[in-house]
């Protein structure tokens, strides 16, 4: 959906403005690194995780995060391209991830099959 990626744009506009990255936003709303990048990549994501970020950040105006209009807009320069770099990298770092976690597995699976 369109407006979820805009939505998702403008989150990340407003972290950068915060230099906030995934982890620190993570940390700060108890969440994990991939629902951040969820909310990031424009993915639907549901009110309690919303009420959660508006709460914690009392300065991001709701109005603006979903609706693009405010009188307060972040003044930060992020092109597509920025954007669609950074998602990219993110993405690395998560198959990355569980890359290594299918790997622990063939492992255990290779060491009880010689059982």
């Amino acid at each position: 959906m369109p407006e979820f990626n805009e939505v998702g744009l403008r989150f990340y506009k407003y972290l950068k403005n915060k230099g906030l990255g995934i982890n620190d936003t993570a940390r700060k709303l108890g969440f994990s690194g991939s629902q951040i990048s969820n909310i990031k990549n424009g993915r639907v994501f549901g009110t309690d995780k919303i009420y959660k970020i508006l709460n914690e950040f009392k300065d991001l105006d709701a109005n603006w995060l979903f609706r693009g209009v405010s009188n307060e807009t972040p003044e930060v320069d992020v092109n597509q391209l920025d954007y669609m770099i950074e998602l990219q990298k993110e993405r690395i770092i998560d198959l990355k991830k569980e890359n290594a976690d299918l790997k622990n597995q063939i492992k255990a699976l290779n060491k009880l099959k010689e059982s």
